[in-house]
């Protein structure tokens, strides 16, 4: 096999897997009416179908890639593709609640090797800086789209063959992947690089589970619930242990040197501030084109798509100005972009001309497929090849806290505007704690904008090309 149909099997087996793994993050949305129909379950219980796969996701995200790391990534990156499709095979034939749930709790630990495994076989595989920094951008647009065209692609499915075959898709396209990857992926490791740390593997499932638990049912019971207050107790008292136990480990899982880096410290906030502000709102912009514009599911996927188109042009564009350009300049102008966006779409209100909503989204869009590449490139390359998969890791897992807490903070701002035991929503009431909500995703991605501004990497101060790899590696 030539090294270019070896590149070619990686990269179906890189792209197939993450688009699989994050298009089941939102793709069920739009299918609960069908499944608590279908199933005999009340609504509370049949959320947990979402929730299941984001609390496993998150909580095993930082342990997924540490273990790619020591053990091997083609071998943990492939095991998770295995475990991934197996859970969409249980889920598809679950006769119950209880059984989907366990398929959907199975495809998040799948897809927790998955997701970071994905960008550090990038890293890996394409050594060379310019077309490294391509295949991320182009990766980012596979991110992004996935999660954008998630409620589209359920909406679809579920009204065409019903909602199983949003889980029965996975099995050829996990399959496919699966023979890519073994045949185009060389294996990789860096047992003397990477933690060998049970302790700190437990403790970080232990805390990222209780804080995302939190976060979740935090909408629905309350942040003054006895049961969320335990959850955040649980969180803070094992991230505290599991700085103790990091700081005296000899080869931790995740080094506490690397938050000594104020570039991997900021990009990890700007990926956190990436979910917070662009992930979460997407989910509040849907509800307000259906449920205050009137827009239905299939609709509402159309009128997404100059945002989907733009966040695609982005990442890719992102990627080609990356190998190009020094420094965090395409990290800048995305997270930028992205302030601009959202500040902008403060002045929504119900009967706004469409027209101005598509500009809107495609500057959102450009400022988010930006963000995506040059955050993900940023990451591995502040830390170095041999922690890509604990790099990777540490950013995604920082995205997806982030996407929680937004759309658990955010929604709740919404809810709070629309005022206790409402069935029926008031537009007025909805559009105006969507402006709030927008505001507050803004400003924070304004502060994270400045912070990429002031914080220079490196890179910027060395200034030539070999310098800047030396200066990341």
């Amino acid at each position: 096999m030539t090294q270019q149909q070896g590149r070619a099997g990686l990269v179906v087996a890189v792209f197939l897997g993450t688009f699989m793994s994050l298009l089941d993050v939102s793709v069920v949305n739009v299918a609960l009416p069908a499944m608590q129909h279908d199933l005999h379950a009340v609504f509370s219980t049949v959320q947990w179908v979402v929730d299941s796969y984001t609390l496993c996701l998150s909580a095993l995200i930082l342990s997924g890639g540490t273990l790619g790391d020591r053990y091997g990534r083609k071998r943990l990156f492939l095991g998770g593709l295995a475990v991934f499709t197996i859970g969409s095979l249980v889920c598809a034939v679950a006769p119950a609640t209880g059984v989907l749930i366990l398929g959907r709790f199975i495809q998040g630990a799948g897809a927790a090797a998955v997701t970071p495994g994905a960008l550090s076989l990038l890293v890996q595989g394409f050594p060379e800086r310019r077309q490294q920094t391509r295949m991320i951008g182009l990766w980012g647009a596979c991110v992004a789209l996935a999660v954008v065209v998630g409620p589209l692609v359920g909406g679809v499915l579920t009204d065409a063959f019903g909602w199983p075959a949003i889980f029965l898709i996975n099995l050829p396209l996990g399959v496919v992947a699966i023979a890519a990857g073994r045949a185009g992926i060389a294996e990789s490791a860096d047992p003397e690089h990477a933690g060998n740390d049970p302790a700190g593997q437990a403790l970080g499932v232990v805390w990222l589970a209780a804080l995302t638990y939190a976060v979740l049912e935090a909408g629905h019971r309350g942040w003054g619930s006895p049961l969320i207050l335990g959850a955040l107790g649980v969180a803070v008292a094992g991230l505290a242990a599991f700085v103790v136990v990091e700081r005296r480990a000899p080869r931790p899982m995740l080094p506490p040197a690397l938050f000594t880096r104020p570039r991997f410290v900021v990009v990890t906030f700007a990926s956190f501030v990436l979910g917070f502000g662009a992930y979460s709102t997407f989910y509040l912009l849907s509800l307000f084109l259906q449920q205050v514009r009137g827009a239905s599911a299939a609709e509402t996927g159309v009128q997404f798509l100059p945002y989907s188109i733009a966040v695609a042009v982005g990442s890719v564009i992102g990627g080609r100005l990356g190998a190009r350009l020094p420094g965090d300049r395409v990290m800048l102008a995305g997270y930028a972009l992205m302030s601009v966006g959202l500040l902008a779409l403060v002045s929504l209100h119900a009967d706004e001309a469409y027209g101005w909503i598509a500009v809107l989204f495609v500057v959102l869009g450009a400022g988010m497929g930006l963000a995506i590449t040059s955050t993900n490139s940023a990451g591995v390359t502040a830390v170095g090849r041999q922690r890509s998969g604990t790099a990777a890791a540490t950013v995604n897992a920082a995205r997806q806290s982030g996407t929680a807490l937004g759309v658990a903070a955010l929604g709740a701002i919404v809810n709070g505007h629309l005022g206790p035991g409402r069935t029926v929503i008031d537009p007025a009431a909805f559009t105006f704690g969507l402006r709030v909500s927008l505001a507050v995703a803004g400003v924070v991605t304004l502060l994270a904008t400045v912070l990429i501004a002031v914080v220079r990497p490196p890179a910027e101060v060395t200034g030539s090309p070999a310098e800047r790899v030396r200066a990341a590696a």
